[in-house]
C-alpha cells in the first residue's frame, strides 16, 4: 500500500531503530501503561511499544495512515483517525503517558493544550530544535519568552537530545530535539489566567508591561 506524503500535516516518519529504542527508553513506560501517542504516522514508535504490552491510544489525522495501521494489527492499539488538538483527552485513563513526533507547525498549541489536562504523568516528544531550546531557555536568555514561561510554571522540562535529520523520511530541513515532561507537583496556577496575563505581556516587547497589562 503506497501512501503519499502530505507536506500540509508535517509528516517526516521515523527510520532509524537505534533513535526509536532511545526514544522509547526515555519514556520508560512499564508494563499495561496506558500510552496517548501523537502522529504515529508508519508506526516506527507504535509497533515497537505494542510489543512491550502496553495500551496504546494512537490519534493520526491522515486517514489512509490510519487504515495502514489497523491492517498491522497490533496488540493493544486503537487508532484515532482525529486531529490530536480537537481530540478528547478526558476519554484516557488517569496517569496516562504521552510520546510522539510533534509536526512542526503545531507543535505549540499541541503543548498549550496539555496544560488543559494534566492527568498525565510524563510526555516525551520530538519537536523544532529551535522551539525545544525556546521552551527549557533560562530568563535573562534573548530565546526566553512566552512558551518558556508557560510550560516552565507547569512541567519540569528537560532536553534530552538533538534527532539529525537524516533519521527521518523524508528529510526535515531542520534538527530535532526530543523534550522529557514531566508536570510539577502541587501547582496553585490557574492555567487561563496564567495565559492570558502572559500573552499581554509579551504583546508589544518593546512596551513597558504596565502599558501591555493595562485592560486586565
Amino acid at each position: 500500500m503506497k501512501i503519499p506524503i502530505r507536506k500540509k500535516w508535517g509528516q517526516n516518519f521515523l527510520i532509524d531503530p537505534n533513535i526509536i529504542r532511545k526514544i522509547i527508553s526515555v519514556l520508560n513506560p512499564k508494563k499495561n501503561q496506558n500510552i496517548l501517542e501523537i502522529g504515529p504516522g508508519k508506526g516506527a514508535l507504535t509497533k515497537s511499544m505494542a510489543a512491550m504490552d502496553l495500551n496504546i491510544s494512537a490519534i493520526e489525522i491522515d486517514p489512509m495512515l490510519c487504515e495502514y495501521l489497523k491492517g498491522q494489527k497490533l496488540n493493544n492499539v486503537k487508532i484515532y483517525n482525529e486531529d490530536i488538538l480537537k481530540f478528547d483527552c478526558s476519554i484516557m485513563p488517569k496517569d496516562y503517558m504521552v510520546i510522539g513526533n510533534l509536526p512542526y507547525n503545531i507543535s505549540t498549541p499541541i503543548l498549550f493544550k496539555s496544560m488543559e489536562d494534566m492527568r498525565w504523568t510524563k510526555m516525551v516528544v520530538m519537536l523544532q530544535k529551535e522551539v525545544a531550546e525556546r521552551i527549557v531557555s533560562n530568563y535573562g536568555n534573548k530565546k526566553y519568552g512566552r512558551i518558556s514561561i508557560m510550560m516552565q510554571s507547569f512541567f519540569d522540562v528537560n532536553l534530552e537530545f538533538n534527532i539529525p535529520r537524516t533519521v527521518f523520511n523524508p528529510q526535515p530541513k531542520i534538527t530535532s530535539s526530543l523534550l522529557l515532561i514531566k508536570p510539577k507537583k502541587n501547582i496553585n496556577i490557574e492555567y487561563r489566567k496564567l495565559k492570558l496575563v502572559v500573552e499581554n505581556a509579551f504583546k508589544h516587547r518593546r512596551k513597558k508591561l504596565a502599558h501591555n497589562l493595562k485592560n486586565i
